[in-house]
């Protein structure tokens, strides 16, 4: 059988971005996926993602305005709407280190954006409460996408452009050379060049080919609360936001997913050494956590959560994330450590995986996205 010219091994929303980017490059592409098409075991599943120009890194601010325009070609191309715009709230501290380098990237990429002052902010947004003096920036471009809709569309576009995908079908073994083999659970692949995107697996699958990332897992508690008056909190009224005024990072999405409840969560939660063991682990500090903020913060919302739903983040140390080829195989591309808000940046990252598997320029500055970036990772020169 004729190889591949690419194999992608993950269909999460960065395996399944970069498959449909190399689809619609003519490349003959498998997808491969070790659960069903759709599963909940990763970190693509869920209702939701916020989605936004506000970043504190230049690099990300300009992918993001590639970002938005992307995704409104591939919800042009799907025919249903992926993307619900609610404007972004960055809220923290007069003078606060996050919020001073959010408006000076801003400015630096020429987004517009509105600087609301305490009592302003107080005025606009009354059901979020303060004891002290906090500030907001508002951009709003932002937005939620509803992921496990995006997820399903990039599949479906994929299969559209000529794609083949396989799932319930975990890989084995990759065995490097100029011709890549694949071997799975059911079967055994060939192609010219792989792409890695396998989320919370990647640190044990690149191990087989010599690699050691510093990738850290965290189980991060989605959880969902009950508020007095929905109307206030949903999509046309209240906008996305992250909460950088205290010491632990929150995020908030309007009430859209599930009538009457409003999504909110920590960015942070506890550490897997497998992500197999999410299930396992004890989360009720977590909860607590959000639970703690509500009481302080939030008028009319329940401070007991009405849905829990687990998700993973896969972290590097300096949360940029991992694009680069394999150190000693060029036709080995490995995309991980998505540090929990690589979701919105999915079609730019799908392109620049695609590129670097089939030798185009990426475009794009990649040094922050360098495996070598950590030092010595390769212990073996398989």
């Amino acid at each position: 059988m004729e190889p591949f010219d690419v194999i992608v091994v993950g269909a999460g929303i960065q395996g399944c971005s970069t498959a449909y980017q190399l689809a619609i490059r003519g490349q003959r592409t498998l997808l491969l996926e070790q659960f069903d098409a759709l599963h909940t075991r990763g970190s693509s599943h869920g209702a939701s993602r916020i989605t936004r120009m506000a970043y504190d890194r230049h690099h990300y601010a300009e992918m993001m305005k590639e970002a938005f325009p992307m995704w409104d070609e591939i919800e042009k191309e799907y025919g249903q709407q992926i993307f619900v715009r609610t404007g972004f709230l960055f809220v923290d501290v007069p003078g606060g280190d996050g919020q001073t380098t959010v408006e000076r990237v801003l400015k630096r990429v020429n987004i517009p954006m509105e600087t609301l002052d305490d009592e302003e902010f107080r005025r606009r947004y009354p059901m979020l409460r303060y004891s002290k003096s906090v500030k907001g920036t508002l951009e709003r471009f932002g937005g939620i996408l509803l992921a496990d809709k995006a997820r399903q569309c990039l599949q479906e576009l994929f299969l559209k452009h000529g794609g083949t995908v396989k799932t319930n079908e975990r890989v084995l073994h990759v065995q490097p050379g100029a011709i890549i083999t694949v071997h799975t659970s059911k079967a055994t692949y060939k192609a010219r060049s792989v792409v890695l995107t396998v989320g919370a697996w990647a640190s044990e699958l690149v191990k087989s080919l010599g690699i050691e990332l510093p990738l850290q897992l965290k189980r991060i508690s989605v959880c969902y609360w009950r508020v007095d008056r929905p109307e206030d909190w949903d999509a046309d009224h209240f906008p996305a936001y992250v909460d950088f005024s205290g010491k632990h990072h929150m995020y908030g999405v309007p009430v859209y997913e599930y009538p009457g409840l409003y999504k909110l969560c920590w960015h942070h939660g506890p550490t897997l050494t497998s992500p197999n063991e999410r299930d396992q682990v004890d989360d009720s500090a977590a909860v607590h956590t959000v639970s703690q903020y509500i009481r302080e913060h939030m008028a009319g919302m329940s401070d007991t959560p009405s849905i829990i739903e687990p998700c993973i983040y896969t972290c590097t140390p300096d949360n940029d994330f991992i694009l680069d080829k394999h150190p000693n195989h060029s036709n080995i591309v490995i995309g991980a450590g998505f540090s929990g808000h690589g979701f919105k940046l999915a079609p730019v990252v799908g392109r620049i995986l695609a590129a670097l598997a089939i030798g185009e320029d990426t475009q794009y500055d990649m040094k922050p996205f360098k495996i070598t970036r950590f030092g010595k990772t390769v212990t073996s020169s398989l």
